[in-house]
């Protein structure tokens, strides 16, 4: 009895156990935080990478724990990595927090770098973001890579996926790959499995994934760079695509099955799109609408049919790439006046029927892809009246006149004479 209440005494005086990992959740997503900021504990249930809560499917688990993340210092040729699967080299956890939907898990890179991922809800409930910091913490200035890998594994195809991966435009960006199974060492070559360096839209079906690496230049010391890797998931490409147009992702890939149900090819992502974008990274936005504001040059109503007074569409971007007919669709927006319209590739024409005046006149794209990414516009144009010329009355006594009737005086007398 005296030894049952000292055991239960003991056990009440000892402080709580906090397992320094976690599965967060937003409601469309579980995300498994181990304490270094890799992905996939082994010690939580449900083993967790990035599930998509509407399938019940995890984009990462079914095959290995293949994830990891690495940092280097190019000029010391120093490097560590860490990973489930890929083990852990010069990597240490410093702390780690969570709450139910977030977690922050800060480590030390061979006393060069601390490195916090701190992971939270975006702006859209598809994607998590994790904000990036690595700082130099040592006395002399450091060439900061990064370096951070992933193997699909979805359902209901595991083993067997489409992978598409989309560089962007940041000179940051210094390899990518379909190997997902690396280590993420940024000093560790990579021959990737199916293609190296280059934008590739649903390539496979393979066991492959994604592998991103980042050189941030030179950070002097106690300096920091910061970026956002987005993890997340839906439930076909279509929305995926639209979760990264608001994520606002500068790079990415996208992990989705190959076949749904099995034996019948599939292109639309369903039931589950997974998605690792990069943003912040000194790119350009590669999903998104953007329609700028255009000015026309002045124009003169035609006295007949109608004219051009300026293509709206010129400027206008989609994915970072020009508007066209093909990937955008055009309409005017709000009450345009009689006589002034926009046709579907972009053109404002002026009919002869158009009331002079200036105009600022809104317009709208819509992406073919996403139909609900649209960005709208104006277009500023001036319309005049043409020139009307009226001939000038001549008086009787001006010597033009007098000229006139001389020479027909001179016609009727040779007339006469003939």
């Amino acid at each position: 009895m005296k030894l049952g209440k000292l055991l239960v005494g003991m056990l009440v005086s000892l402080p709580a156990i906090v397992l320094a990992q976690a599965n967060i959740e937003n409601g469309t997503l579980r995300m498994g935080i181990r304490n270094d900021g890799s992905l996939m504990p082994a010690e939580i249930s449900p083993l967790t990478g990035i599930t998509y809560l509407t399938s019940g499917a995890d984009g990462l688990t079914p095959g290995c724990p293949c994830e990891a993340w690495g940092v280097a210092h190019a000029v010391s040729n120093t490097s560590g990595y860490t990973g489930a699967d890929v083990g852990i080299q010069g990597i240490t956890s410093e702390s780690f927090t969570s709450t139910a939907t977030t977690a922050t898990a800060v480590a030390n890179a061979f006393g060069t770098f601390r490195v916090i991922h701190a992971f939270a809800p975006s702006t859209t409930s598809n994607i998590y973001e994790v904000k990036v910091t690595i700082e130099n913490i040592s006395s002399a200035p450091v060439e900061a890579l990064y370096g951070r890998a992933m193997d699909w594994d979805v359902f209901p195809t595991a083993f067997s996926e489409y992978t598409t991966i989309q560089r962007g435009s940041s000179t940051a960006l210094v390899f990518s790959s379909d190997n997902g199974f690396h280590n993420a060492d940024p000093l560790s070559p990579d021959s990737g499995i199916l293609f190296t360096n280059q934008d590739i839209d649903d390539s496979g079906p393979a066991d492959h994934g994604a592998h991103f690496r980042f050189n941030f230049g030179t950070i002097a010391p106690g300096g920091k760079v910061e970026f956002s890797i987005g993890y997340g998931a839906a439930g076909n490409q279509v929305d995926a695509l639209a979760a990264l147009a608001t994520f606002g992702a500068e790079a990415y890939s996208l992990g989705k099955p190959s076949q749904n149900p099995p034996g019948t090819p599939n292109t639309d992502g369903s039931p589950n799109t997974y998605i690792f974008a990069f943003k912040g990274i000194g790119g350009v936005q590669l999903i998104g609408v953007d329609a700028v504001d255009d000015t026309a040059p002045a124009i003169t109503r035609p006295t007949s049919g109608s004219v051009t007074a300026i293509n709206v569409l010129t400027n206008d971007t989609v994915d970072a790439a020009p508007a066209t007919t093909s990937n955008v669709t055009l309409a005017a927006a709000g009450t345009w006046p009689a006589g002034i319209t926009v046709t579907p590739d972009g053109n404002v024409q002026v009919a002869s029927s158009a009331a002079p005046g200036a105009y600022t006149l809104s317009y709208q794209i819509c992406s073919t892809v996403q139909a609900t990414q649209c960005d709208t516009a104006t277009v500023t144009l001036e319309v005049t009246a043409p020139v009307v010329v009226v001939p000038k009355a001549v008086p009787v006594g001006h010597p033009l006149v007098l000229a006139g009737l001389g020479l027909l005086l001179l016609g009727f007398a040779r007339r006469k004479l003939v």
